[in-house]
């Protein structure tokens, strides 16, 4: 029986460890792709021009159903175009987030918000245009609007986690949320869900525009995958001569017995008197102190021949 439950442990351990294996070599596999044929700024660019294209949808659908449509006066090509207008700004914005979501390591809380974003904006706009057969849906109801403009809140907010540490990506995700957050205002003065939609979508035109700007700036640094990032340290001669910058040299790591070697070469070594360029102009200019004895003998010898001569 204990043989039969060990086998059937490890069986089970197997199992569960394979899919930790799986996401490790998928991780390694986007990770060998290298660096994308997009960037982080065409997924920005892609979502503002997404958003856009909402608000462009959103108003000419109200203008559309409580003017003509009102009246009975129904055009089937504005209608498309309308639509057409609505999956284009869909598609671009998936695009966007698959992108971010392929680009971008880590951060899965918000791409699966984002992802979850898009499916809950389709039914919304589907719903409203009642092309879902749900009777029971009211696009009135305060409580759907305040529910869905804190979900969206939350989303904005996961965008943080781009650079948490960035103090202009927090002003940024901080404008975005209360302006998203604002759209509970319309709920209270009687307008349907759309209304925050409408306003989800100024949002996002005012985050994906600033974002866009900052990495153009190369203010907000994410990292993505196929990064090969390398920190390198810069001494600066602003006030030299002729003002360069100077790679610093990185100091070479040396193993405690190297260091110890090196010490017992030190107080080994004999000590050595080198005469510098300074000694020798000293020596020129002012002369060198001759010893006592020298002075001595030099005296000695010109007694010596004041003595002959005499």
């Amino acid at each position: 029986m204990s043989k039969k439950r060990s086998e059937a442990r490890r069986s089970r351990n197997a199992e569960q460890a394979e899919p930790r294996r799986m996401r490790r070599t998928l991780e390694d596999i986007r990770e060998e792709k290298g660096p994308r044929k997009y960037t982080l700024t065409d997924c920005m660019r892609f979502g503002r021009i997404a958003n856009i294209l909402f608000v462009v949808f959103i108003i000419v659908c109200l203008i559309y159903y409580y003017s003509l449509a009102s009246k009975g006066n129904y055009s089937t090509p504005f209608e498309v175009i309308a639509y057409s207008i609505e999956i284009i700004a869909f598609l671009l914005f998936t695009t966007s987030v698959i992108w971010m979501e392929r680009l971008v390591r880590s951060r899965k809380i918000m791409k699966f918000l984002m992802i979850l974003y898009i499916i809950v904006e389709v039914v919304l706009m589907l719903l409203e245009f009642h092309l879902l057969p749900i009777r029971s849906y009211n696009g009135l109801s305060v409580a759907l609007t305040v529910v869905h403009v804190l979900f969206s809140a939350g989303v904005s907010f996961s965008l943080l986690l781009l650079d948490p540490m960035n103090k202009k990506l927090q002003w940024i995700v901080g404008i975005t949320t209360c302006i998203i957050l604002a759209g509970m205002l319309l709920a209270i003065a009687g307008y349907r869900v759309y209304a925050s939609i409408l306003v989800n979508a100024f949002a996002y035109i005012f985050f994906f525009t600033a974002m866009e700007y900052q990495l153009h700036l190369e203010e907000i640094d994410v990292d993505c995958y196929g990064d090969s990032a390398k920190v390198q340290s810069f001494e600066s001669t602003l006030f030299a001569d002729t003002p360069t910058m100077i790679e610093k040299p990185t100091a070479e790591k040396k193993t405690l017995r190297e260091k110890a070697k090196r010490l017992a070469e030190d107080l080994s070594s004999d000590e050595q008197i080198i005469l510098t360029d300074k000694d020798e102009k000293f020596e020129y200019e002012f002369g060198v102190e001759e010893d006592e004895d020298d002075e001595d003998d030099y005296e000695d010898g010109a007694d010596g021949e004041d003595e002959g001569s005499r």
